[in-house]
This record gives C-alpha cells, structure tokens and sequence, in this order.
C-alpha cells in the first residue's frame, strides 16, 4: 500500500522513510529525552541537558563543564576547578597518612627506647652513650686503683696483706665489664636511633 504522506517527511509509527520512489526500512525511531536545566558555572548562561549527561561544554562561553548529580539536585561545575578540589583533597589524605605513619613509628620508637634504659644505682633510668660507658669504666677502674693503695700502703704492717689488692682488681673487672656491655648497648642504641631516624624521614618526603 502506498503511503499517503509527503515524500521525504519521516513516517514515525512505521518506522519507514518515503525517499525517491521507495520506502527506505530500519530507520531509527526518536526516542524520548528527559532534560534537567542547569546553569553555566562560569558564565551562569541557562543549560538543557539529558539528565544522564556527564559533561557538557558550554555553548555560550566555551567551558568544560562536569554534571554533578547530589541526591536529587543538580548543577554543573567547571572541570579544572573539579580537578584543582580532587588534587587538593588527594594532597591532604596524603599528608594525614603519612602523619598516621609518622605517629605509629614513633610510638614504636618509645617502646623500643625502653630496652635499650640502663637503671643508675639511685633507680632513675637512662638512655646509653659511649662517653658515659668510657666514663663509668674510667671510674670503675680509678676505685680499683685506690683500694689497691690501701694494700700498698699497709705494706709490712700486720694488716690483712693482698686482701686489698684483690678488692681492688675487683673493682677494676668489674668496672671493665659493665663499661663493655653499656658500649655494646650504647653502640646498638645509635644503630636503632639511626634506623628510625631515616625511617622518619622517607615517611616525612613520601
């Protein structure tokens, strides 16, 4: 059957067109577009957009625009300055990690800083150094070397001969062995110290 429209004008029910004699088949159909109105964010100009639209440009000033979907509002907002937010919240989830790190070494560090504590004779505790190791054994060693005087100086006398000397040499182990375990403490600790130290670094430059 011949169509009765007017050649050239599409026949939307059928889904033929009538052009040059004959009928021309699988021409698409319109379908229908929901569009949401917006406003330029640069320029405020109005905008008709289909409602699923990601981006749009701006057919007044030129600008790239994203379509920003909220709940059950909309607005448009320029794409650089999207961008600009994203990179600044970005920079500063990457400084909030790296100060969770920097927090978590450091507790870490004062836990590990309890090990390395040398308790004095009065009971207070301190952290090792090699000048206070050196230090101690110095006087350690100048103790030992007092008492042997004594002996010395008792010398013929009826005092208890040698019984000094020994007390001195005593001393004077004694001494020489806490001044080597508080060196190879003191020497450990600055290794651990050092560790950290760059450790807190890398974290600091990311």
């Amino acid at each position: 059957m011949i169509s009765s429209k007017t050649p050239g004008v599409q026949d939307f029910t059928g889904g033929d067109e009538y052009q040059g004699g004959r009928f021309i088949r699988n021409v698409i159909e319109p379908t229908s577009m929901s569009l949401i109105a917006l406003n330029c964010r640069n320029c405020g100009a109005p905008l008709q957009v289909p409602d699923d639209l990601k981006h749009v440009t701006c057919m007044h000033c030129g600008t790239q625009l994203a379509v920003v979907h909220e709940g059950g509002a909309a607005y448009t907002e320029k794409i650089d300055s999207l961008a600009e937010r994203t990179e600044q919240i970005e920079d500063k989830l990457d400084v909030l990690h790296r100060e969770q790190k920097l927090a978590a070494l450091d507790r870490d560090w004062d836990k590990e800083q309890e090990s390395f504590m040398i308790r004095s004779k009065n009971g207070s505790k301190h952290l090792p150094s090699k000048t206070g190791s050196i230090l101690s054994g110095v006087i350690a060693c100048g103790i030992g070397i007092f008492v042997m005087t004594i002996d010395f100086g008792n010398a013929g006398s009826n005092g208890p001969g040698g019984f000094f000397v020994m007390l001195g040499f005593l001393f004077m182990i004694i001494g020489v062995g806490m001044t080597l375990w508080q060196l190879q403490k003191a020497d450990a600790y600055e290794k651990a110290k050092r560790r950290y130290e760059n450790r807190r670094q890398q974290i600091r430059r990311g």
